[in-house]
């Protein structure tokens, strides 16, 4: 972001650069085009920002900030992948593949929320199929194997019979 405001700036001539400023023994070194201030004789020299004038620093910057869900692709330990914990928080598989979620917010400002509002926020979304593709990479196969959990409520979604790919039982002509 730095390298784009200074590269406008330069286009626009309203920085305004001063030379290097190099002293010792070691006057042939060579560094950017930005100042270097102490010279070479240092083994990491300090760059300082040119000067802007202000008709730069009044123009809003563009927030450039995005979320950033990654999956830890190896371990330090073992070498081994790592499940994205807030899908395991916020997300449920079901034993057909499918993500199941409750809705954002549901338990925020409930006085606010009319009572039909108020009864479709206790209900649960299934994601999409490229939601669940994805969702499906941000964890490890432990959390794709069915799981059997004791007084599960998603019981009755696990099955999916009415299509031909997920039907548990044979079908009949």
């Amino acid at each position: 972001m730095l390298r784009s405001l200074i590269g406008n700036a330069l286009r626009t001539g309203a920085v305004a650069l001063r030379s290097p400023v190099v002293s010792g023994p070691l006057q042939k070194c060579a560094f950017s085009s930005l100042q270097v201030n102490t010279g070479c004789n240092t083994v990491f020299p300090k760059l300082t920002l040119p000067t802007i004038s202000g008709n730069v620093l009044q123009q809003p910057l563009p927030l450039q900030a995005q979320q950033s869900r990654s999956v830890t692709k190896f371990s330090l330990n073992k070498g081994k992948r790592k499940s994205v914990k807030a899908v395991i928080k916020r997300f449920r598989r079901l034993d057909w593949g499918a993500w199941i979620r409750t809705y954002t917010g549901r338990q925020k400002k409930l006085f606010s929320k009319s009572p039909e509002r108020r009864r479709r926020l206790r209900q649960h979304v299934f994601t999409n199929s490229t939601q669940s593709w994805l969702l499906d990479k941000m964890v490890t196969s432990y959390w794709r194997r069915p799981k059997n959990w004791v007084d599960d409520i998603y019981a009755p979604y696990h099955k999916r019979d009415e299509f031909f790919a997920t039907k548990s039982k044979p079908f009949k002509v």
